[in-house]
């Protein structure tokens, strides 16, 4: 792995806003390291410690969360192949999140922002954008 100054750890935010989800629909977001620099099994471990502190330290009252493996390829299988699309696909370990608000979020940021863990000798940076 190539040394990195940080993990860039995005939460992201753009789902629907507190109050305004569709009737059948969800709150769904999700939590990815960044880069392609880090190999997936190191994602894994990485979003493991990150579950774990969330989990211990913030308040997840009617959150669930779990880390899943994405594939882009099992979710646009028809444009595999497509020459135009093939540098697009991409697949990463995310930590999955149902039910957090906006509210919620913003909450979580001021204490995320400021954490202090260091794996491998590299700091989290943890930010949300979209």
């Amino acid at each position: 792995m190539e040394k990195l100054e940080c993990i860039p750890i995005n939460i992201w935010d753009d789902f629907y806003d507190d109050g305004y989800v569709p009737e059948g629909e969800k709150l769904e977001t999700n939590i990815y390291i960044e880069t392609d620099k880090i190999s997936t099994e190191k994602q894994r471990e990485y979003l493991g410690i990150l579950l774990e502190y969330i989990n211990k330290n913030l308040n997840i009252e009617d959150v669930k969360l779990w880390i899943e493996y994405y594939d882009s390829r099992n979710e646009y299988p028809d444009l595999i192949g497509n020459p135009d699309a093939e540098n697009m696909f991409f697949d990463r370990y995310e930590i999955k999140l149902e039910g957090l608000t906006h509210e919620r979020l913003n909450e979580w940021m001021f204490i995320l922002e400021d954490i202090d863990i260091t794996v491998d000798n590299i700091p989290f940076y943890i930010y949300s954008e979209s």
